[in-house]
């Protein structure tokens, strides 16, 4: 073998080498879950109180479930959910995500409803426990005067 063979099979050996010297990689993931990831700050219209109602979807007739709901938004981005049919009551907590005009509200179960944003309204439709498919709609409760007292005056 010549020089040139030696400095083939010597650059080849050392580029061999070189490689196993290299960081080694590992292919783990890191998993996220819900309790790790801070939901990002809300736009200030959907922090605060909405009430409405469902109902079953006009697709089913109309027929079915019907209930009110109680919506708490708050600034951290959490929530809590009171739904009332009839003589019973359901609360549920988690976090909302907003992606424009969709506002998804995400328990710890890991259930969630998407419902759209419209003003001081929210609505969508969602599977209840039964699978029976609801209507439902809230309005942002105003929670203020319309228009605050007048100042009394000194002049009569």
């Amino acid at each position: 073998m010549g020089k040139r063979g030696i400095v083939v099979v010597a650059s080849a050996a050392v580029i061999a080498l070189s490689g196993c010297a290299t960081d080694q990689r590992t292919t783990g993931v890191a998993r996220l879950t819900e309790s790790d990831v801070r939901p990002s700050a809300l736009p200030a219209d959907l922090v605060g109180t909405w009430s409405g109602s469902f109902g079953a979807s006009v697709a089913q007739g109309g027929l079915g479930a019907r209930g009110t709901v109680t919506l708490h938004i708050k600034e951290d981005g959490t929530y809590t959910l009171t739904e009332r049919r009839g003589a019973s009551t359901w609360n549920y907590s988690g976090v909302v995500v907003v992606n424009g005009r969709a506002i998804t509200l995400r328990n710890s179960a890991g259930s969630s409803v998407s419902l759209r944003h419209r003003g001081d309204t929210l609505y969508g439709m969602a599977h209840d426990r039964s699978g029976d498919l609801l209507q439902i709609s809230v309005a942002k409760d105003s929670g203020a005067l319309a228009s605050p007292p007048s100042a009394p005056s000194d002049r009569e």
